[in-house]
């Protein structure tokens, strides 16, 4: 009998750990060098010739800094949040919160004229990131699915 409970409590540890692994987010820490042959823009910025995504990511804290690139001008934003679906301030204009999906992030940001809903995932590779974005406001409407390679070396050097 002790044997049986022994195995039991063995194989119920077993399955709760891997139960938890499954339940992660995974990690999109790197540097993603946007793919344009892969990516489906609607409203693609005039006169875009690439883009770069540098994330940092340590468990729910999440930085993203964003670079649209213009020939050799490059535009910067960056913002951090947490992963925890709690609305906080982004930024100083909008509002934003971060939330845990399965195998995926999803923020929202919104301010008084816009919202701005981004799905982050893995495409079919980890080496493959994925911002799928439903965006409501000016200049207008649109459906963005940007696919990045992820870049082994530092793209800024």
């Amino acid at each position: 009998m002790k044997n049986r409970l022994k195995a039991f409590w063995t194989l119920l540890g077993l399955s709760i750990l891997q139960m938890q692994s499954f339940a992660q987010t995974p990690d999109f820490t790197g540097t993603w060098v946007l793919n344009l042959a892969k990516s489906q823009l609607e409203h693609k910025p005039d006169g875009l010739t690439s883009s770069v995504f540098v994330i940092k990511q340590e468990g729910d804290k999440f930085k993203l800094t964003r670079y649209h690139i213009f020939g050799d001008k490059k535009k910067k934003i960056s913002f951090k949040m947490t992963a925890d679906g709690k609305t906080r301030p982004v930024k100083i204009l909008f509002k934003g919160k971060l939330e845990n999906k399965e195998n995926s992030l999803l923020a929202t940001l919104w301010g008084k004229n816009f919202s701005n809903i981004v799905n982050y995932k893995n495409g079919d590779t980890q080496n493959e990131f994925i911002a799928d974005e439903v965006f409501t406001g000016l200049p207008q409407n649109h459906h963005n699915i940007w696919v990045f390679d992820r870049e082994v070396e530092d793209y800024f050097k």
